[in-house]
């Protein structure tokens, strides 16, 4: 089954869409919680402790049926209506309107059994569904949606991380506008990284794994980047001028507006990926966007 992609809601702020191992890769580092929502259209918002949809290491959470959940809610109003009257607080108590809130539970069970819905139906689509939804979303998201709206909360490199120039090549770095120039780490580590604007020309990170990194308009030129993994990685602007990625990974990668003269992709994997003129390229592609 092709790889669904989520939006995150968070404080009214909406997210993404991304992978689900870019979101698990952000809830290992702390930076998104089982509290924030998930969906698949924008329109049904489910917790992510509800989904059960994500693993994370450093997160423990149960799923909850849409029945369960309705019923836990209403037993919560009961037990604070309860310690209003026990108390005798003085607190001022609303006057209660049966209809309303007969509305409002009803309104919280509908959006929780179309979710659940929702998701059901997601699982259960046949592999060729969800790869036609998932190159109509990579299509749409092109420029408007994808890496669209994150400011210093985005979740897809280190949210709450601050720029460290200084910091080694690892998993979730901030070297947005560092300059690390003629940088040697073959092999090296650093899933969901963000070099946004970086200067890693001259680098040597043959068969690295930069996976979902943010590489938007950084400088890559003359690099040695054979066998590198940039699944999911974003590239957009990004000047790989006469940069050798030969046996490269780049399923998935967006490679809108990218300079690629020179680069040479002999054996480079291209399913999915978004290429420079913004067409998504066939499954299958191999040393060039087919």
């Amino acid at each position: 089954m092709a790889q669904s992609v989520w939006y995150l809601r968070h404080e009214d702020q909406i997210f993404g869409p991304f992978p689900v191992p870019q979101i698990e890769e952000a809830m290992k580092l702390g930076e998104v919680s089982p509290d924030w929502e998930i969906s698949l259209n924008q329109s049904d918002w489910l917790s992510i402790a509800d989904s059960a949809q994500f693993k994370a290491e450093k997160t423990a959470w149960t799923t909850a049926e849409a029945e369960d959940t309705v019923s836990w809610r209403e037993q919560r109003e009961q037990a604070r209506l309860r310690w209003l009257q026990d108390t005798g607080s003085g607190i001022a108590q609303e006057a209660r309107d049966p209809a309303r809130d007969a509305a409002v539970r009803n309104s919280i069970a509908h959006d929780y059994i179309r979710t659940h819905a929702l998701l059901k139906a997601e699982k259960s689509k046949p592999v060729s569904l969800s790869i036609g939804l998932l190159a109509l979303v990579l299509i749409a998201g092109v420029g408007i949606f994808i890496w669209l709206g994150q400011g210093d909360k985005p979740i897809q490199t280190g949210i709450s991380l601050t720029v460290d120039c200084a910091a080694t090549l690892s998993n979730g770095v901030n070297w947005t506008g560092c300059n690390r120039r003629g940088i040697s780490q073959p092999g090296g580590q650093a899933r969901n990284a963000r070099l946004d604007s970086a200067v890693i020309d001259d680098a040597h990170l043959k068969n690295a794994d930069l996976s979902y990194a943010s590489l938007k308009k950084a400088s890559l030129r003359n690099a040695e980047l054979t066998g590198i993994k940039l699944t999911g990685a974003d590239l957009s602007g990004a000047n790989l001028a006469g940069a050798d990625l030969s046996n490269a990974d780049l399923s998935y990668a967006v490679l809108t507006g990218a300079n690629l003269t020179g680069v040479r992709l002999t054996g480079a994997r291209l399913d999915k990926a978004t290429w420079i003129d913004g067409h998504v390229c066939a499954p299958g592609s191999l040393d060039t966007c087919q």
